[in-house]
């Protein structure tokens, strides 16, 4: 379990990034990055900017038809499962699961599957019944801020029955809701990435605001360099991953979070207290399953260190994870197989891309 340089103090100082300097910085880093892709596009879904390049298919009209059909299946799961589109099905799940069986997509099912297998995987870390605390703290809109009273227990992942076979689920508290912000943005990398890989398309890259999946290796190079953002140093990185086909996902609390006289808290929940998570400040995990490394990264942040390396290990995934010291810096682990190159938070450099949630 190596340890990486600390990054100092000043870099855990309370400072919210600046979103537009952020976003220059993703647009300058993407600009050296080279070659030219055979089709690309830029678009807002799922809460955030989807971003798919299209590096090796068999000519340009297949890049082109590929690129939009990977899109398509993006917008169909931000309209599936958003909580913020209240015609969704997942928003419709929340207001009659309580009630009896809610008919839902086959998407949606697949999603609350794996998300019960990882929260078995993860005694509980990892629990897309989070919403009812989601809400309290607001972070399921644009202005979060700390609930007045105690918020409500989530109602755990035992409350979720799902029906694969009618294509239902139901909710077995009255209380309970489902948030699938921890999982679906994986899922929906994974359901791009095999629509190009079906068309024909051998390289690619799929960015979902932090959650990335690349297809085939990199035009004229041997591995993908994808630098981590740092969470407290608006511009900067932790770091470069280098990784062959993978999906790589972070989760921390630089983007949506509370800072108030109280401390600063982050919009990851455990559910197992019904409050933000603080065992790390940020984590990284690098899987061959989008899903599976989006749901884990989140659970990263409420397992800590020592707990989350053990599950990695198992898994056979690798994480980049930083925590808090006592001294107030930034201290780095990464897993055994890993290849990661500490950057000291410097800003990004020529073919490198990020990850940042």
């Amino acid at each position: 379990m190596p340890l990486l340089p600390s990054i100092p103090a000043r870099r855990l100082a309370r400072r919210r990034p600046t979103p537009a300097a952020a976003l220059l910085l993703v647009l300058a880093a993407r600009a050296l990055a080279a070659p030219e892709p055979q089709a690309a596009a830029r678009e807002w879904m799922m809460g955030t900017i989807a971003d798919v390049r299209i590096y090796a298919a068999p000519n340009l009209g297949a890049a082109r038809h590929a690129l939009e059909a990977a899109l398509a299946e993006l917008r169909r799961i931000d309209r599936l499962m958003a909580i913020q589109r209240p015609e969704s099905d997942v928003s419709r799940l929340n207001r009659e699961g309580a009630r009896g069986p809610v008919a839902v997509d086959r998407r949606v099912i697949e999603v609350v599957q794996r998300s019960i297998e990882v929260s078995r995987l993860t005694g509980g870390a990892f629990d897309v019944t989070v919403l009812p605390v989601v809400r309290a703290w607001g972070f399921d809109g644009p202005h979060p801020r700390r609930p007045a009273t105690a918020p409500p227990r989530p109602a755990g992942y035992g409350a979720l029955e799902v029906d694969e076979a009618a294509a239902t689920i139901r909710f077995k508290a009255p209380d309970a809701g489902v948030d699938l912000g921890g999982i679906a943005k994986g899922y929906a990398l994974d359901r791009a990435r095999e629509v190009l890989r079906a068309r024909g398309v051998r390289s690619a890259w799929i960015d979902l605001g932090g959650n990335v999946a690349t297809l085939g290796l990199p035009p004229g190079a041997p591995r993908w360099r994808i630098g981590v953002r740092d969470p407290r140093r608006s511009g900067g990185i932790l770091g470069v991953i280098e990784t062959l086909e993978a999906a790589v996902s972070t989760s921390s609390d630089a983007e949506r979070f509370v800072d108030d006289e109280a401390g600063r808290a982050g919009h990851v929940i455990d559910p197992r207290s019904g409050r933000p998570a603080n065992a790390l400040v940020t984590a990284t995990v690098v899987a061959g399953s989008a899903t599976l490394a989006d749901a884990l990264s989140t659970a990263a942040v409420v397992m800590g260190r020592e707990r989350f390396v053990m599950l990695a290990r198992r898994l056979d995934v690798e994480a980049l994870l930083g925590s808090a010291s006592t001294r107030g810096d930034l201290q780095l682990t990464s897993t055994p197989g890993l290849r990661f190159e500490p950057g000291n938070s410097r800003e990004t450099g020529e073919g490198e891309q990020c990850t940042e949630q």
